[in-house]
């Protein structure tokens, strides 16, 4: 889900268009905007994936950045550009004016159209004016840096962006509202949202926490659709963190990594992506440390990286914090859910890992399709009691079911999705529940008190030197 620019064809709050691959978000969002960058990197670690495009209300205002050439250089020169982490260099030959490198500096941006979220057009006399593709407040999320490549042979300069600096100008976020209603009738794995930082981080009703809230109105029921969420943000890790324990939501991971030069739309496509071809594999799949290719991290990686201390405070709080490895390329420390505090606000680490969540999904709808085929058209009545005579032809039990259901979940334990010592203990202590309904004879109460297996995080080790 991510608004459109104006060269996008999708119906903004109606329209649900099946996806095929990233050319075709292009075609849908507009190229280079947030929804085809997201599906440049979901595609990318699941191709196969069955992805919905689908857009919001747009937001309002454009976000821009003026860059200023000026002088003469005397030999030649260039100018290196880092827009949102894509690095090139325009060349400033001998002798040419400001305006001449300008326009050659224009054409380039313009030829980059399908890896950059905004477009360049000239400002005046040396003047390249950059504008977000989609207006609204996600648009200054873009991070632009211009530099001389080498000492001024003359008096070039190019000024507006010497360190990393957002456009600005964006004044609304989309409104997801109407879209988000529209979206009720199909059962998704995942909502990826395209949001502004801005967005994310408000702890007031926003569009993140319209989206929990409908996962959890759709969540329970015999209809009960199995979503989560994932949102992204890569600003300051107070800001990111201080929104995840406000949404302390055991459904939606937020992906942190400060002051990251790739779009959070991008962080979560990959996420995404990752997460659709790892679950389709093993829904309790170790990714602690996974590298995240294909998106690029802080500029000053040394400076933003995660001590341990922070580390550990983000993931006490419920967001998935991105650090370094000894490469300085980024790296997820552990993907979580945002759900840390239990209903009284005591720590609870209970959901840490986002398999917790994922796994037991993967069981849920294996038993929501595999109960259904295995006992069609039969007939139900509660367990017999011993030495009457069995239940005729087409009438099955409670044990009959209760049995089946072991049978299915010992699949999954063998599979190394569930824990076999509690699910012997619940098997063996009656917690493992199959029982018609005291009202509704038609119905069978079904409760399956299962484990995930979990990931290995860390290691304790303690060394002791032998004295004799």
């Amino acid at each position: 889900m991510a608004p459109k620019s104006a060269a996008g064809n999708l119906t903004p709050d109606t329209e649900f268009r099946r996806g095929a691959g990233a050319d075709s978000a292009a075609t849908a969002f507009g190229p280079g905007t947030l929804g085809h960058l997201a599906a440049i990197q979901l595609y990318a670690k699941c191709p196969t994936a069955i992805v919905d495009f689908a857009a919001p209300t747009v937001g309002a205002g454009t976000a821009t950045l003026a860059l200023t050439a000026s002088g003469v250089p005397t030999g030649n020169n260039s100018v290196h550009f880092d827009i949102k982490g894509v690095e090139f260099d325009v060349a400033w030959n001998a002798s040419e004016t400001a305006d001449t490198f300008k326009t050659r500096a224009i054409a380039a941006i313009l030829a980059l159209t399908n890896s950059l979220p905004c477009t360049a057009v000239t400002g005046g006399v040396g003047i390249i004016t950059i504008n977000g593709k989609v207006s609204g407040k996600i648009s200054n999320d873009i991070v632009v840096q211009a530099t001389l490549n080498s000492t001024a042979t003359g008096t070039e300069a190019i000024a507006g962006a010497l360190v990393g600096t957002n456009l600005a100008g964006g004044s609304t976020d989309a409104d997801f509202t109407t879209l988000l209603g529209n979206a009720t009738g199909t059962e998704y794995a995942f909502y990826a949202p395209c949001l502004s930082n801005a967005d994310t981080e408000l702890t007031t009703t926003n569009n993140v926490s319209r989206m929990i809230l409908q996962i959890g109105q759709l969540n329970t029921g015999l209809n009960a659709s199995l979503q989560q969420l994932i949102v992204a943000t890569v600003k300051t890790q107070a800001g990111a963190k201080a929104a995840a324990v406000v949404r302390n939501s055991q459904v939606m991971e937020q992906i942190h990594c400060t002051n990251a030069r790739s779009l959070p739309c991008e962080f979560v496509g990959r996420e995404v992506g990752a997460r659709l071809q790892s679950d389709s594999i093993d829904p309790s799949a170790n990714r602690i440390g996974e590298y995240l290719d294909g998106l690029f991290g802080s500029k000053n990686p040394t400076t933003d990286k995660p001590s341990a201390a922070t580390a550990e405070d983000s993931l006490t709080n419920g967001l998935s914090i991105v650090g370094y490895n000894a490469s300085q390329q980024p790296i997820l420390l552990r993907p979580i859910t945002t759900y840390s505090l239990d209903p009284n606000g005591a720590a609870d680490r209970r959901l840490l890992d986002v398999q917790n969540v994922s796994g037991t999904y993967a069981v849920a709808r294996d038993m929501r399709s595999a109960l259904p085929a295995e006992f069609t058209g039969a007939k139900i009545q509660p367990d017999s009691l011993p030495g009457t005579d069995p239940p005729p032809r087409g009438v099955i039990e409670e044990r009959d079911i209760k049995g089946f259901v072991i049978s299915r979940l010992r699949i999954w334990q063998r599979l190394g999705v569930v824990q076999k010592a509690p699910l012997d203990a619940v098997i063996a202590d009656g917690s493992l529940i199959v029982q018609v309904d005291v009202s509704d004879p038609t119905q069978v109460n079904i409760v399956l008190p299962i484990r995930i297996v979990q990931p290995l995080a860390k290691m304790g080790v303690v060394v002791q030197r032998r004295v004799g």
